[in-house]
């Protein structure tokens, strides 16, 4: 029988954490509270993934977490403690790897092969581009560094780079065993037959591949070694250029890319899942999981990268069945409403903002970014730095997709003799211009004119290039989007909308979460996926009226406060966040750091090493992680310089820059002559930490009253200081969990002690009084309504009745640190309440209680 869906504990799996490591710690998580286990994916990725979105094999449970085997005696003993079990899954992308199987079938068959049409592959522009060499083909080639090998274990024959390999077609391979040796006696050259007749006619039958690979792997060790011999005696070059495929150095990956990636990653290849036999292929396992019971839900990874989201979730949600969890991965815009998809919510990116955006002052904000501004290292207005951004990625790393959009805007265009006129080069600016400008992550329908909700965004977007790019620019976007009012199927307009709205996607992602965030520093704790750039405050006022609404929708949507993806845990954002409070303070202690610091600057080329924007990030980083070892800050560093693309970049590491960057932190950290700086840092950290704690405390009791569904990223439920991935991935301290949620609920445990300096045993109080709640009143989270409530400034309130229950929640919103502060707010109707966090009766316009400025209140 199904779970139903009251809280998630999100797992990562990876090979150093597998089934049976999850299945040790079932019976905690039972206890803590939760209802289901939210799984990383569990399909067969790449030997070694750490995450899992690099699938190789959709029809396999991943061997090294645990196989079919392991997974189901997970989600059996999670069932055996009442838990249900949600798995994540990667409709968009596989692997481009030689482990994956799809892959190499495509590469060595083409087109007309078994799995030729599964990849998302513009097979009319010629062989598949694969950019892996670090020289050039020809020097490659010359330097003997590309060679031709058998593969006996998979029974075909590859061109070999290093470490790489690529499978050669049947007629290689054909010609490869016509060898020339009185030994043969005819078993090769039939061999050769039969290879050669898979390149005849229409695709070849699995079963025709499957018979002459076995053949090859049964080739004794004499005839192995002809054919060894032969294939060393080709001509390299020769075979290469009648491939299906085209090696190219690394650098042509952004221009000449002839399939789709997932966001800028070549390593990872879109597959057509629009495709019913694709859909089938891809689905079969995660359905099967379903239907046998072991799974209740599925999690869809990166609905935006699909050919059709809407179609899509239609289809799942019919294979899976009116009861299944469907969450999918979406990230909504500024005030962009979720779509009318049959799904049960989102992963809950733009809930984290929400919550988050409460505790950071509008007026501290402003202060830290005008100080930057003022100082001529960020744009004063953030529009035009996201513009900047994704003109940036577009430019550098998207070009491939960008020109195929512009060659079918030209064949859009040229179709009336009143577009004759935009060249190349204007509708080539006019595409780019519109991805720019575009306001969220992606439309959704057929043409820029059937759907309401598209409309507007074309028009906004159209409304931003003629205020803020060329007029002839504008034009020709104008007189595009126009032609694109209807389109038919199979047009160059259907395949024009289509491109563009898989490429807007990535083109906000890498521009905004991957570029922007990591360069518009003022107050980092903000720059979270699905964050704004210039509105990441709340005002309770908008709260309510996000939270009123989900209620009357009964939305299931995900409430995280982290997630393997987000670039700061829960506590490192909330002192980050105290630091808005303190404005002032905050730049004052920066120039007193600076000049103190200016000794270990460096100047590289023609800049400070580090500049002003990675020196105020540095700080930040420390204020909010502190302590921190070295080696943890340095790989956040290495990351936050890369990935902000001003003095370092992924595929052109400035090392000059980066040493002396990383340089400056270590000795931070370690000199003895920064240990006054060290005392500093201390005592600063010593006044963020106490508002910050009672931000996170009541973040956390937000996160599981408020309507939806909790999500808790593993391990923490402790206090979480961690940066951006590898950095939340580290491993979690199970024991610690499981003795501190023993005390926790425990008979005589008291109200949760906020000033004690442990792991963070408070919040676990807090989580699993407050599951354990959920857990008592379903029907009260599940259905209850939510109203605000009028409380002083500084507070946020609200109350949940369904039935004859209610909730009763306030919790401070302002910098608080147990001494004076606002008036306290009071509950607001008569009775007796029992506040679920302490354990006390409160009668009717009881105050809360300084020491613990919480209340979480229920009527009896």
């Amino acid at each position: 029988m199904a779970v139903s869906l009251r809280a998630t504990y999100r797992l990562q799996f990876h090979k150093d954490f597998t089934f049976a490591d999850a299945e040790a710690q079932v019976p905690y998580l039972a206890k803590l509270g939760v209802s289901h286990l939210y799984c990383s994916p569990i399909l067969m990725s790449r030997p070694g993934s750490t995450h899992g979105y690099d699938g190789v094999d959709p029809a396999r449970i991943d061997p090294e977490l645990g196989g079919e085997e392991g997974f189901t005696s997970l989600a059996q003993a999670a069932r055996a403690q009442g838990l249900g079990m949600i798995i994540d899954i990667v409709p968009n992308h596989l692997a481009v790897d030689s482990t994956n199987a799809l892959w190499m079938d495509a590469l060595e068959f083409g087109p007309k092969g078994p799995a030729g049409a599964i990849f998302d592959i513009d097979w009319a522009k010629g062989p598949v581009i694969v950019p892996t060499l670090g020289k050039t083909l020809h020097q490659a080639i010359a330097d003997g560094e590309i060679t031709l090998k058998a593969d006996w274990d998979d029974g075909r024959f590859v061109a070999a780079y290093f470490d790489n390999r690529w499978p050669l077609r049947p007629e290689a391979m054909a010609a490869a065993l016509q060898v020339a040796d009185t030994r043969d006696e005819g078993s090769l050259a039939g061999l050769s037959n039969r290879w050669e007749r898979l390149e005849e006619g229409h695709a070849p039958s699995s079963t025709a591949v499957a018979e002459a690979r076995a053949a090859l792997k049964e080739l004794d060790a004499d005839r192995r070694a002809l054919v060894e011999k032969s294939l060393a005696r080709m001509d390299v070059a020769a075979v290469l250029r009648r491939q299906h495929w085209r090696l190219a150095h690394w650098r042509t990956e952004n221009d000449s890319l002839t399939y789709r990636r997932f966001f800028n990653i070549t390593g990872l290849i879109g597959v057509r899942v629009e495709d019913p036999a694709v859909f089938d292929m891809i689905h079969a396992v995660p359905l099967r999981l379903l239907r046998e019971g072991l799974v209740d839900g599925l999690r869809i990874d990166h609905v935006d990268g699909l050919a059709d989201p809407a179609s899509y979730c239609v289809k799942l949600r019919r294979e899976a069945g009116p009861e299944a969890i469907l969450l999918i991965e979406k990230i909504l815009g500024r005030e962009e409403p979720l779509r009318d998809w049959p799904i049960t919510g989102t992963t809950g990116y733009e809930r984290l903002n929400d919550i988050n955006g409460l505790f950071v002052a509008q007026a501290g904000w402003t202060t830290l970014d005008g100080y930057l501004a003022d100082k001529r290292v960020l744009e004063a207005d953030p529009e035009i730095r996201l513009a900047a951004a994704k003109g940036f990625m577009l430019r550098n790393s998207f070009m491939g997709e960008v020109d195929k959009l512009t060659q079918l805007a030209q064949a859009i265009c040229a179709a009336e003799p009143a577009g004759a006129e935009f060249n190349a080069g204007a509708l080539r600016e006019a595409v780019l211009a519109l991805l720019i400008r575009f306001p969220v992550y992606r439309s959704y329908g057929p043409d820029t004119g059937s759907d309401t909700a598209d409309q507007g965004l074309w028009k906004t977007a159209l409304d931003l290039v003629a205020e803020r790019d060329n007029p002839w620019v504008a034009e020709a976007a104008e007189y595009l989007v126009e032609r694109l009012a209807t389109t038919a199927e199979g047009s160059p307009g259907e395949e024009f909308i289509r491109r563009f709205q898989q490429l807007s996607g990535p083109a906000m992602a890498k521009g905004l979460e991957d570029t922007e965030f990591y360069r518009s520093v003022a107050l980092t704790s903000v720059n979270e996926v699905g964050g704004d750039l210039a509105h990441p405050w709340r005002e309770p006022a908008a709260f309510h009226s996000i939270y009123a609404d989900r209620a009357a929708t009964q939305r299931q949507d995900l409430i995280p406060l982290a997630t393997h993806d987000t670039k700061r845990g829960p506590e490192t954002r909330a002192r980050i966040n105290a630091i808005s409070h303190e404005a002032a303070d905050w730049i004052a202690r920066f120039e007193a750091w600076h000049a103190m610091n200016a000794p270990l600057r460096k100047v590289v080329g023609a800049h400070e090493a580090p500049d002003v924007i990675d020196e105020w990030l540095i700080y930040q980083t420390l204020a909010g992680t502190w302590p921190i070892t070295p080696e943890r800050l340095e790989e956040y560093l290495t990351k936050a310089m890369r990935e902000a693309k001003r003095r370092s970049f992924w595929d052109n590491p400035r090392e000059g820059y980066e040493t002396a960057v990383q340089d400056f932190a270590r000795a931070l950290l370690t000199d003895a002559g920064s240990a006054a700086f060290r005392d500093e840092l201390t005592a600063v950290v010593a006044k963020l930490d106490p508002p910050a704690r009672v931000a996170a405390i009541a973040q956390t009791i937000l996160q599981i009253t408020v309507p939806g569904t909790p999500d808790i990223y593993q391990g923490t439920e402790f206090w979480d200081y961690s940066l951006v991935d590898p950095d939340n991935r580290r491993p979690v301290d199970y024991p610690a969990r499981t003795a501190a949620l023993e005390k926790a609920g425990s008979a005589n445990a008291g109200p949760p002690d906020l000033k004690v300096e442990d792991a963070g045993s408070a919040k676990l109080a807090v989580t699993h009084r407050l599951l354990r709640l959920r857990a008592d009143k379903p029907e009260l989270f599940a259905s209850g309504d939510y109203r605000p409530l009028d409380l002083d400034t500084g507070w946020l309130g609200f109350t949940r009745s369904h039935g004859n229950d209610s909730l009763v929640v306030a919790v401070p919103i302002a910098r608080f640190a147990g001494s004076p502060g606002p008036s306290l707010p009071q509950l607001p109707h008569d009775g007796i309440w029992r506040d679920v966090l302490t354990g006390r009766t409160l009668e009717a316009r009881a105050a809360i209680d300084l020491a613990f400025p919480f209340i979480v209140a229920i009527r009896t």
